[in-house]
């Protein structure tokens, strides 16, 4: 490749030069110049879905990292970012020309051809890993592709809907999760507001000019509590900054997704009180509560336990008198600062930022650059990297404790075998049991809020497959997936005979009980042409030991028939470790293909499949009777499920209408429909027939488009007990 020559359109770079020259010397400045030069040859004559020049893209990407006054390298990496893969120059012609570091960076953003895989998902999920670790050798990598992803959100509108929905959803799966897993949440919320605006343009409106009459509302409040509380802070330290910040549209919308509307009596008003020092935040905190009724409960101390990425904040909610309750968060400057633009923001504000604060974050980034690796090191394959990344990014929910006080951090769900990994790897391992706040319980109990988790342990003990149905973080499920690998084929058939063999004694009896002729009849009925094959199965987590033991006993016991055996011509199977046995799945939660489920074996029905989180399950069973199962990994397309949805509508001609004509065009069977509601607003029952769970997904997003639809959500336990419902 030649050197880039200037081009006719030179002058586009000039806010970006503005604002690199601000902070970089002239020679910085004059290598993103010349990455311009570059870019732009490049791309010439390349015209956006805008019809603007492509290089608008790179040059819009590349001021934005300039604003957060980040290095040249990674300004030329971003104004580089689509050359590779969209243009002729190869890594070899930006390595000459920028570096090596350049050009790493650039190699990292950019996605793998799709020609190479079976299909986009299988190329979008390696692309995925390929990007994740580069981000393990050089976090700036993350960045520009978040910086990337926004300026495509800017200008989304030009895209085709359906290209539009694509984004959006995978924006919410995989950016808005890493933006927030780097503390930039000033970056996150344009994210989540640009994918609201997009994928719910209506909803998105009507909240905004709900919010805005609920702020006009409360303003003179806001403003008496800013004056009252600067006042009282302004008396005994120095400078206090206290203001009402912007309220995150999108998270108010995520809170009203169970069917909940806008309250604006149950809206908290948000305060953000800033200060000098730690000391400060403190002595500010004591302040506040004297001068206004805090609310018991509800005081968090981020500061002494920081968030592991960094965010640190003494927060609380007080009470004016008789009045509206209020959040407040208290922080120092450079606190403040690292919550909005987290590891960018020892570049934003350096002076304010180079102490401790600046190495906590830089210590929690590099935490998890470790963990990223570990990761990739224990996948088996991309579909498994992308799987375990994507569990540990989704937003902490939960805080647990160690017997000693150390906090952790879990996804909602989480269970004790998180936890046992979280600690160690070896305590994950070899864990037994577990005690929640003193209570023994099983390892698929989901750890509540602010619990205290003590892991039970044994040197003997060795993971076991099913841990795979209820291990929630990456962390713990790419570890046990990788000892069971690790495994050779003769301790996998004792390990499977071992865990059948204690599935047994747990219910008072054993393998050596067993008859031949139960372990043949279930052989047959199982499929499996010897007990090695079932000790096999078993270790891979393709049979469930407990439930095997179950069928084995009933054999044992000369009732064959006590456990309904399926026909000969049922579907094809749907749940691991079932043949032979006949499978029911319960209208009480409607359980689906994608989600986690658990069952019980009954000796009339057979094998009753459950959503993991049924109220129903849990309140009316014994948990030493629920088994944990799992779907099998190939579905049939032909084969369909049960699931139900909720609709709220105006009261209008036509509404069911529209959305019976909307099932028939998706091809959807509808089994049952129930109406019930006021003279304004009905409430409608539909139970459907549908593949999975991004199938009913698919159906939910197509039913919210039709008009007079005000909401819709997927039935669940607690409507059965609503009157007038399905189920009357």
């Amino acid at each position: 490749m030649t050197d880039a020559q200037p081009p006719t359109d030179f002058f586009r770079a000039n806010d970006l030069t503005r604002t690199v020259e601000r902070y970089m010397t002239p020679e910085e400045s004059s290598r993103v110049y010349d990455a311009f030069l570059l870019a732009a040859q490049a791309h010439e004559g390349v015209k956006r879905k805008s019809g603007e020049p492509y290089i608008t893209h790179p040059l819009e990407v590349a001021r934005i990292l300039a604003e957060m006054h980040l290095d040249a390298d990674a300004v030329c990496a971003a104004l580089l970012h689509d050359v590779i893969e969209d243009t002729e120059y190869t890594y070899a012609d930006i390595e000459r020309q920028f570096g090596t570091v350049v050009a790493n960076l650039v190699e990292g953003v950019t996605k793998l051809e799709s020609a190479h895989f079976l299909d986009k998902a299988a190329a979008s999920k390696a692309s995925f890993q390929k990007f994740m670790q580069a981000m393990s050798a050089d976090f700036r990598v993350v960045i520009i592709k978040l910086a990337d992803r926004l300026h495509n959100l800017r200008t989304l509108s030009h895209q085709k809907p359906a290209s539009r929905r694509r984004i959006c959803k995978e924006t919410l799966d995989i950016y808005i999760p890493l933006a927030h897993r780097m503390g930039m949440n000033s970056l996150r919320r344009e994210l989540q507001a640009l994918v609201f605006e997009h994928l719910y343009p209506w909803r998105y409106c009507v909240l905004k000019a709900e919010l805005e009459r609920y702020l006009v509302s409360v303003k003179s409040l806001a403003e008496e509590v800013v004056d009252t509380v600067t006042k009282s802070l302004g008396a005994a330290l120095a400078n206090p900054l206290v203001f009402i910040p912007d309220k995150n549209l999108y998270r108010i919308y995520d809170s009203m997704k169970n069917g909940e509307s806008f309250d604006e009596d149950k809206e908290l008003i948000e305060l953000r009180v800033l200060v000098g020092t730690v000391d400060e935040c403190y002595r500010a905190l004591g302040i506040l509560h004297a001068t206004y009724r805090p609310r018991p409960g509800k005081f968090q101390d981020f500061i002494a336990t920081p968030k592991s990425y960094g965010y640190q904040a003494l927060q609380t909610v007080i009470v004016p008198s008789g009045q509206r309750q209020v959040a407040v968060k208290i922080q120092t400057r450079p606190m403040y600062q690292t919550a909005l633009f987290g590891i960018t923001a020892q570049w934003r504000y350096p002076g304010q930022n180079s102490g401790q604060r600046s190495l906590f974050t830089q210590e929690a980034l590099k935490r998890w650059q470790e963990q990223v690796r570990d990761l990739g090191s224990k996948a088996g394959n991309a579909a498994e990297f992308y799987d375990d990344i994507q569990a540990d990014l989704y937003r902490t929910e939960i805080y647990a404790f160690t017997p000693k006080g150390d906090m952790k951090e879990f996804p909602r769900g989480a269970t004790p075998i998180d936890f046992a990994f979280a600690i160690h790897t070896e305590v994950g391992l070899h864990c037994t049991g577990a005690k929640i706040d003193g209570k023994e319980v099983p390892l698929r109990t989901r750890i509540p809020d602010t619990a205290t988790v003590e892991i039970l342990t044994d040197d003997k003990a060795v993971p076991q497959p099913s841990w795979l149905n209820y291990a929630v973080t990456g962390r713990a499920r790419a570890t046990i997936r990788n000892w069971l690998r690790q495994q050779t084929q003769a301790d996998q058939l004792d390990l499977g005979k071992r865990l059948l063999d204690k599935a047994l004694h747990d219910r008072h009896s054993s393998l050596a009980r067993i008859s031949p002729a139960a372990m043949n009849e279930f052989l047959s009925l199982s499929n499996y042409p010897t007990s090695d094959d079932l000790y096999l199965a078993i270790a891979h987590n393709d049979q469930c030991s407990r439930l095997t033991a179950q069928r084995l006993i009933s054999m044992e016991g000369n009732s064959t028939n006590s456990f309904l055996i399926a026909a000969d011509n049922e579907t094809p199977l749907v749940i691991k470790g079932t043949s032979g046995l006949a499978i029911h799945f319960q209208t009480c939660c409607y359980p689906l293909p994608q989600e986690a489920i658990l069952a019980t074996l009954n000796a009339k029905n057979g094998l009753e499949v459950h959503r993991d989180g049924c109220s129903v399950l849990h309140t009316q069973v014994d948990p030493a009777d629920i088994l944990s199962v799992m779907w099998a990994e190939q579905q049939s397309d032909e084969k369909c499920f049960l699931a139900g949805i909720q609709t709220h509508a105006h009261n209008v001609v036509g509404v069911l209408h529209h959305i019976t004509q909307l099932m028939h065009e998706l091809d959807v069977n509808i089994e049952a429909v129930n109406t019930s509601g006021d003279r304004r607003v009905k409430e409608t029952n539909w139970v459907l027939w549908v593949r999975d769970l991004a199938h009913l997904e698919d159906i939910i997003h197509q039913v919210e488009r039709v008009p007079s639809i005000l909401k819709v959500k997927r039935l669940d336990a607690a409507d059965k007990n609503k009157p007038n419902s399905l189920y009357d």
